[in-house]
């Protein structure tokens, strides 16, 4: 049965995809017809706010809040939030495409009273595009596996900010620095006794940077994310930097049966640890310099 639930959507310059997320949110079997999808467009200086007015004009489920500076993706989901009038908020990212039973799937799980965070899994879209992607295209099979493991074993401490669904009881903002949004979310969500998990079946299509120098922009944003989030909990979440420091037999589970599906994997590794050491090294830079990674830069290859 169609749950009614809000669906958030923080948009900058998404042009090329947002219409098409928009279609397969809007069509989405898990979702009933008043739920709302609350799209916020930070300045956005391209055709994303046009075309989701466009979209509102004939579908009065989507509603738009455009604001003309962009300020991070944590403040666009407080604001989310303080439109929020359901139980259960859906995240995705403006830059992913949805399976049509995707979000239901996620929604499964919260039959369950003791679950507070539920989160899908990736599908690498451009995973044949280029030696870069072949490789980064790795960790995100590679995380799959893992997740689902933990998941399994109820020692989920982290989701995918790709997709994903938390319970709005929770918490009632996010501290306007966290980077991870997604990462402190089911770490705070841990702390109140609540269960993380992931869906199996609920898959969101995502591109993996396809450039050496996106590769390190990208990860080197959310390793510094993981590493504030260390800084202030004294844990990390169970991300790839968690899981290799706290669950290494499990990861280095996956890792075989990554090499075992696809033995190219372990020539191919070898260049991701290499990029994963100089980006750990500057995430620690950062940190120790206090730079902000709110706001961060656009990797074009990603689009």
């Amino acid at each position: 049965m169609p749950m009614n639930v809000t669906v958030g959507v923080c948009a900058y310059n998404e042009e090329r995809n947002i219409k098409a997320l928009l279609d397969d949110l809007l069509t989405q079997r898990g979702l009933s017809q008043d739920s709302k999808v609350i799209v916020v467009a930070s300045g956005c200086t391209d055709n994303t706010v046009s075309i989701v007015r466009e979209i509102r004009r004939g579908e009065p489920r989507v509603l738009l809040v455009e604001e003309k500076v962009r300020s991070g993706k944590a403040r666009a989901i407080n604001r989310i939030l303080t439109m929020c009038p359901s139980g259960l908020l859906v995240l995705a990212d403006a830059d992913v495409r949805l399976a049509r039973d995707s979000v239901g799937e996620v929604l499964r799980a919260f039959c369950d009273e003791t679950i507070g965070v539920v989160g899908g899994l990736p599908i690498v879209g451009n995973s044949e595009e280029g030696p870069i992607v072949k490789s980064a295209a790795i960790i995100w099979r590679v995380m799959r596996r893992a997740l689902t493991e933990l998941s399994l074993r109820g020692e989920l401490a982290f989701v995918m900010g790709e997709l994903y669904c938390f319970r709005t009881s929770l918490l009632q903002r996010i501290p306007d620095e966290t980077v991870n949004e997604d990462a402190y979310i089911a770490a705070f969500a841990r702390t109140k006794g609540f269960k993380v998990l992931v869906a199996p079946a609920a898959s969101f299509v995502t591109k993996v940077p396809a450039s050496i120098s996106d590769y390190v922009a990208q990860r080197r944003r959310v390793t510094y994310g993981h590493l504030l989030i260390k800084a202030k909990t004294g844990k990390f979440a169970t991300s790839m930097e968690g899981i290799a420091l706290n669950h290494t037999r499990l990861l280095l589970r996956a890792m075989m049966r990554e090499a075992a599906s696809r033995p190219s994997s372990i020539i191919r590794a070898l260049l991701v640890l290499e990029l994963e050491v100089i980006v750990r090294v500057l995430a620690l830079l950062d940190l120790a310099a206090g730079k902000q990674h709110v706001i961060w830069k656009r990797i074009e290859t990603t689009k």
